[in-house]
């Protein structure tokens, strides 16, 4: 029962069902003759609710990526493809030419890492399966020349994890390296629990749940260090990789990626998995760590097109509100056209609880 639950009619968002995937015919239509994208929107809107087809991929997902501009022509993407391959074979020089005491220091710091990581990521997708398989040393190439190209950042685990869907689908070498520079420009997917972004989200989702789902709020009030959401760090970390099967975690990191509605919508996808499967956790009452392990259990047992559907109504719900808390007037004004109906404009109210000195965020906006 835990693992089949249902959502209502009445839990969804009133687009639901409506929109169909992004296919061929659907991404031809949205193009004029230089190959502009003149209505982003309605692609964002259609991948949100619809999602892509599969063969879309490789053309749609260089956009969603920022590898492209809606508005560059065919001619300007072949320039920059062609730019972007001369920039590659750069960095990859760079990397192989290093000096004696560099590369000592890159074995020890990235490669012996990456090549750890890279022989046991995604082996059992087709692309990567069987022994001596050359896409392989691509990834490895890859996260190799990633972190000669950000050495601020260089390597961490994981991030193998979120290259290999992108090298599967994207194919080229080149092209799936600037598709996951632009991944990895999203922050949010990898980066240590210390870090401001991870903070930013968590703060968010806390006020998401005491907002949205307050029985478990209520229950996280009760446990020491609960409110540190631990159980749902590695959702955020890693986009839902380790959660869901493929299919359904690359459905989530698109609908995501087409920042409709909002630019956070990973959160509402961990709100919606915390709405549907934290009926034991009260019931139970279960400590923090028996929260980590319960969470944990549902891996791969959940039912990804039903967390979607519920995330896309919970959202809803958000944008329905008369008011919100000042704590979460950021969650809907990054995503440019379509962030708020045209109709309705959501009250911000300051609740007073910032940190010691520090002015309310949404000072100056329509708020009370």
């Amino acid at each position: 029962m835990v693992c089949r639950p249902e959502v209502s009619q009445d839990e969804l968002h009133p687009e639901e069902g409506l929109v169909p995937p992004v296919g061929q015919e659907e991404w031809l239509s949205l193009l004029n003759e230089d190959g502009q994208l003149e209505d982003d929107l309605t692609l964002r809107k259609g991948i949100f609710f619809g999602g892509l087809e599969p063969s879309m991929r490789r053309k749609v997902w260089p956009f969603l990526l920022h590898c492209f501009t809606f508005q560059s022509t065919y001619e300007e993407r072949e320039q920059i493809l062609e730019i972007r391959h001369q920039e590659y074979h750069e960095i990859t020089r760079r990397r192989l030419e290093m000096d004696t005491e560099q590369q000592q220091n890159f074995w020890r710091n990235v490669q012996c890492i990456v090549e750890k990581d890279v022989v046991r990521t995604d082996r059992g997708n087709p692309y990567f399966a069987g022994e001596d398989n050359p896409n392989i040393d691509v990834m490895k190439n890859i996260l190799l020349n990633y972190a000669v190209y950000n050495p601020g950042f260089g390597y961490t685990q994981g991030m193998s994890d979120l290259l290999a869907p992108v090298l599967a689908e994207i194919h080229g070498e080149s092209d799936a390296f600037w598709c996951f520079v632009g991944l990895m420009q999203k922050a949010i997917f990898v980066c240590t629990p210390t870090d401001n972004d991870m903070d930013r989200n968590l703060s968010y989702l806390r006020e998401l749940i005491r907002l949205m789902v307050p029985q478990f709020y209520s229950h996280l009030e009760s446990h020491d260090d609960a409110m540190e959401l631990l159980f749902c760090h590695r959702w955020i970390l890693l986009c839902f990789k380790r959660e869901f099967p493929e299919a359904e975690a690359l459905r989530m990191w698109e609908a995501c990626w087409a920042n409709y509605l909002t630019d956070y919508f990973h959160l509402f996808l961990c709100l919606a998995i915390i709405s549907i499967y934290s009926y034991d956790v009260i019931a139970q009452d279960l400590r923090t760590d028996e929260m980590l392990l319960h969470f944990s259990s549902l891996a791969m047992f959940m039912d990804g097109e039903l967390i979607l559907r519920k995330a896309r109504g919970l959202l809803h719900q958000f944008r329905q509100m008369p008011r919100i808390p000042c704590t979460l007037g950021s969650l809907c004004q990054l995503c440019g056209p379509g962030m708020w109906d045209s109709t309705h404009a959501p009250i911000v109210e300051c609740i007073g609880q910032h940190a010691e000195g520090e002015p309310c965020p949404h000072r100056g906006s329509q708020h009370q």
